[in-house]
């Protein structure tokens, strides 16, 4: 007895849909040609993707062809009966690509009458592809080590740099191996006790760890972690051994530059206690020879002879000299140890107090002095007299000879910068010894025709580096000098704005 087959109203249904309907509703675009490669049938996807092209020849509807493309992959599945697979542009979807699946349709017989080919749009897939492509040359290209691990801490990826700074030849020994096998004992429970929670909490984690490279060695590295959806790790790791080298280096330069620092701070300290107290104990001692030499004027000069009285005014002129390099020191070392008290200071009037006290002390001398008015700074007024005594002072002195005598004390600006100004119509200077003007005891004048220290210059530089200011000079034999100089400024600046030269 035969079975009666069953049939289910499920099934009856497809039946009824038929093979079109299905076509219809698939997502792929689906064509069939005759063998001719003649398009019989598309779907609605196919149509969207290529429009409409029923009767016509495939290869003129979406290649603008007059005949079959070489390498047709149809026309291959007609001589061997297979599917073939294939991917290309379409210009007709405006250049997007395309995956085509081509198969040959077989009737009853086994005979192949037509051919169906299958289209899906890729293009969003191979941008995808090609971005990865992009992302992953990137990797390899870095010179920091890159990795991807899994969510049980196993390489799933890392470049060449990574298995470099491990010591491995290639990325495939690492392949699979958890990234606890490059690290000591120690540095794991230093993950385990600090990084990984913090890194667990925040999803990212950046700092310093000593990583074991495969021969055991250790070494010091930056590392960053971030945690990735899957709750797999990013993990990008630098040898910082030669940075760690340098950083010990410049450790160990600087602590030697401060001990030095400080040993040359001592022994200057020492020096200048020293000298001061020099200084003044070679005062005591010019006293008791000057009150010796008074007495020996006021008793025994009238009953001396020629040569004697001579010797007498040698010693006058000697220690008058020694006094003076002695008030000078001290005037230098006070510019350098006191104390700054900062009040506001009219550099004006102290000038004309300076200029009256010189003019006043040779009232045979002819010389003009232009000072100009309203010249408020900030600084220390003893100082800044001591500054204005030695540059007018300095300025007589070289001007002795000049005819016509003029010194002015004014002030310029240099863009946002006041710069004040001793000028004088002296003996001048050569511009090539003018590294020379604040060395102390350097004097380019002789001795003998300008009379001086050689120190006065040294306690300018002194005082303005104490202002926290510049000083600098410029000369020409004949012609004269002109020393400027920079301090805090309350007045406004001049229209004029010419720089002087900063040699």
């Amino acid at each position: 007895m035969t079975r009666k087959k069953h049939t289910s109203p499920l099934d009856e249904s497809i039946v009824s849909i038929g093979a079109g309907a299905i076509l219809e509703a698939m997502a792929d675009g689906i064509s069939i040609q005759d063998t001719d490669l003649r398009v019989l049938y598309q779907n609605e996807a196919h149509r969207a993707l290529t429009g409409e092209h029923a009767g016509e020849y495939c290869y003129a509807a979406y290649q603008q062809r007059e005949a079959a493309c070489e390498g047709c992959h149809l026309l291959q599945s007609f001589e061997d009966g297979q599917t073939h697979r294939r991917e290309a542009s379409t210009p007709l979807a405006g250049g997007r690509m395309v995956e085509i699946l081509s198969t040959p349709l077989k009737d009853r017989g086994g005979r192949i009458v037509a051919g169906i080919e299958a289209v899906r749009d890729i293009t969003v897939r191979k941008l995808a592809e090609k971005r990865l492509l992009q992302h992953l040359a990137a990797l390899e290209a870095s010179m920091d080590g890159m990795a991807i691990l899994d969510a049980n801490g196993n390489y799933v990826y890392l470049n060449q740099a990574h298995a470099d700074v491990y010591g491995y030849g290639s990325p495939v020994q690492l392949i699979g191996k958890s990234w606890k096998t490059l690290y000591h004992d120690e540095e794991l429970k230093r993950f385990e006790r600090l990084i990984m929670p913090i890194f667990q909490q925040a999803g990212s984690w950046r700092g310093e760890v000593v990583g074991r490279r495969r021969d055991g060695s250790l070494f010091p590295q930056e590392i960053s972690l971030g945690l990735i959806a899957d709750g797999g790790i990013v993990c990008v790791v630098r040898d910082i051994s030669d940075r760690k080298q340098a950083e010990e280096e410049i450790r160990l330069m600087n602590e030697g530059l401060e001990r030095r620092a400080t040993e040359l701070t001592v022994a200057n300290q020492e020096l200048e206690s020293f000298s001061y107290s020099l200084s003044h104990d070679m005062r005591n001692y010019l006293s008791r020879i000057s009150l010796a030499l008074q007495a020996l004027e006021d008793e025994y000069v009238p009953v001396m002879d020629q040569t004697a009285t001579h010797l007498v005014h040698v010693i006058h002129d000697a220690e008058e000299g020694m006094e003076g390099l002695v008030r000078a020191m001290l005037e230098l070392f006070q510019a350098t140890r006191s104390e700054l008290v900062q009040t506001s200071v009219d550099l004006s009037a102290l000038a004309r107090r300076v200029a009256a006290l010189l003019a006043d002390g040779d009232p045979a001398r002819h010389c003009t002095f232009v000072i100009q008015e309203g010249l408020q700074v900030e600084g220390d007024s003893t100082m800044l007299r001591m500054l204005l005594e030695n540059l007018l002072g300095n300025a007589w002195k070289y001007t002795m000879r000049a005819e016509n005598a003029r010194i002015e004390f004014g002030k310029t600006a240099c863009g946002a910068r006041d710069v004040y100004y001793v000028r004088d119509n002296g003996a001048g200077f050569q511009m090539k010894d003018v590294s020379k003007l604040f060395k102390p005891f350097r004097r380019l004048h002789s001795g003998r025709d300008y009379p001086g220290t050689g120190i006065g210059l040294a306690t300018v530089q002194r005082i303005i580096q104490r202002h926290n200011g510049e000083v600098w000079g410029e000369g020409e034999p004949g012609r004269g000098a002109t020393f400027y100089f920079t301090l805090p400024s309350h007045s406004p600046p001049p229209s004029e704005h010419v720089c002087p030269n900063r040699t």
